[in-house]
């Protein structure tokens, strides 16, 4: 007699519940059977080189597998962002990223792939504020004095960074005061000028100004969180200023859209208890970094909740984005 699907069903409908489910645990269990490649759209020896280097010694001992760094930097991380959303969704491929494509999405370079829905958040690795730091010859000694003097003088003081002239433009924004912003290419550039006066203050993230506030050739004015550092738990915050701002990077791990739930759920499985681990926390913390434990669906929704906001920051300062 031919049993059919539908007669096998009637008779035991358990039997098709397992079915259903018996791939998505081989999956997890042969998974990973070779070398996995995290893309960091970024070069080597930035803040998210160091982070993915540090998570992805610890990941390859979790998963028994080798995990190998892939720096790809370029088109403000679009090009290694591109490389991991068209990779073969299966696990092997992944991107640490501080979520640069979905800003770019709105001011530009544009990604050539669709910023909501080519890549799936897995979990969150470390969490870090940009940091308002100035060389200890400035008169000013704290932000609230900072932004006094700026709003008395439009255009007087300059305020160096890398790349992050939205950051910087959206605090002037808030805070209702006009800050000269000086690009760099890089950050070392960046810093190197403001401790030497030739630029008033910069902004950076926190672990790249981080040897230098220790050492005293900056000194912090302000973190961009909404709550303070535990590294720097003495510095005040923007919005204990009175201003609406929050700002941070969040280093999250990527798939590409289609990777199966069950590796999903082994990567996320694997980021969670490597961020449990106090050696691992004690490392981020220790150059200003601290670790970020999140589920996939609040990164998603949080990713959902940023795009909507830099929309809004778009139409409000439209010299933003990038004209074609």
């Amino acid at each position: 007699m031919k049993i059919t699907l539908s007669r096998l069903a009637a008779i035991c409908p358990t039997v098709l519940i397992a079915l259903a489910v018996f791939p998505r645990v081989v999956l997890a269990q042969d998974y990973p059977s070779h070398a996995i490649h995290i893309i960091v759209p970024y070069g080597a020896a930035g803040s998210t080189d160091f982070v993915s280097r540090l998570y992805a010694k610890d990941l390859a001992e979790q998963l028994g597998q080798s995990v190998i760094i892939d720096n790809r930097p370029g088109a403000s991380t679009n090009i290694g962002s591109e490389v991991a959303a068209s990779a073969p969704p299966d696990g092997y491929t992944l991107l640490i990223t501080d979520g640069a494509y979905r800003w770019n999405s709105v001011f530009g370079p544009v990604p050539p792939f669709n910023p909501s829905t080519a890549l799936l958040p897995i979990a969150m690795i470390a969490k870090m504020p940009f940091v308002i730091a100035a060389s200890p010859k400035k008169k000013f000694s704290t932000l609230k004095e900072l932004i006094a003097d700026a709003r008395a003088a439009p255009g007087k003081y300059t305020i160096s960074s890398a790349s992050v002239r939205i950051f910087v433009e959206l605090l002037n924004s808030k805070a209702k005061m006009e800050l000269l912003h000086i690009p760099y290419k890089g950050g070392a550039q960046a810093i190197s000028d403001a401790i030497s006066g030739q630029v008033d203050m910069v902004y950076a993230a926190l672990p790249a100004l981080w040897p230098f506030i220790q050492s005293g050739q900056l000194k912090p004015l302000g973190v961009t969180s909404l709550k303070r550092s535990a590294a720097i738990p003495d510095v005040p915050t923007v919005a204990e200023t009175g201003v609406d701002y929050d700002i941070s990077i969040q280093y999250v791990v990527y798939a590409p859209a289609g990777t199966p739930a069950a590796i999903r759920d082994r990567l996320a499985a694997a980021t969670e208890k490597i961020v449990a681990q106090k050696e691992f926390a004690q490392r981020l913390l220790a150059v200003g970094s601290e670790t970020g434990p999140s589920t996939a669906a609040q990164l998603t929704d949080a990713n959902r909740r940023e795009l909507v906001m830099w929309q809004q920051v778009a139409k409000q300062l439209p010299d933003l984005v990038e004209t074609k």
